[in-house]
């Protein structure tokens, strides 16, 4: 899926979020970034499974990121695929991303991980490209 940018816009920030209220940081952190390089920002969540309108009922809070990004001036993208970095890595090459923010994953009372990183394999896909991706604690 492509973003339309303006094609005069140099910088461009790709905000990774999850059906969570703490993302709402991330989505500041990545307008504030985009204003400070003079550039845009979008918002960008990875959706695995084929039932998108249950999963937007579901999710009401995904709803309220996405009307928080557009309130700050950003782009909101539903991306659909089964390996989350990788549609990640595809979108940001495709439509010219030049610094990605993600969150750092939750941990359990164990100190592990909830969720599967996504991170590291992240980082790796798009330091090809010279893509930055910061991780928001």
């Amino acid at each position: 899926m492509m973003t339309i940018f303006d094609p005069a816009v140099v910088h461009r920030v790709m905000v990774c979020v999850t059906p969570q209220k703490s993302c709402e940081r991330l989505i500041k952190r990545g307008a504030d970034r985009a204003r400070e390089l003079g550039g845009e920002f979008c918002v960008v969540y990875v959706n695995k499974s084929m039932e998108l309108n249950k999963d937007l009922k579901d999710h009401k809070i995904l709803l309220e990121l996405f009307e928080y990004a557009k309130s700050l001036g950003g782009y909101v993208s539903i991306l659909a695929g089964e390996n989350v970095y990788n549609t990640l890595s595809d979108y940001a090459k495709k439509n010219k991303i030049t610094h990605i923010i993600v969150g750092k994953p939750l941990q359990n009372n164990f100190g592990t991980t909830k969720e599967k990183d996504i991170i590291n394999p992240l980082i790796k896909a798009v330091e090809k490209n010279g893509i930055p991706v910061e991780v928001v604690e």
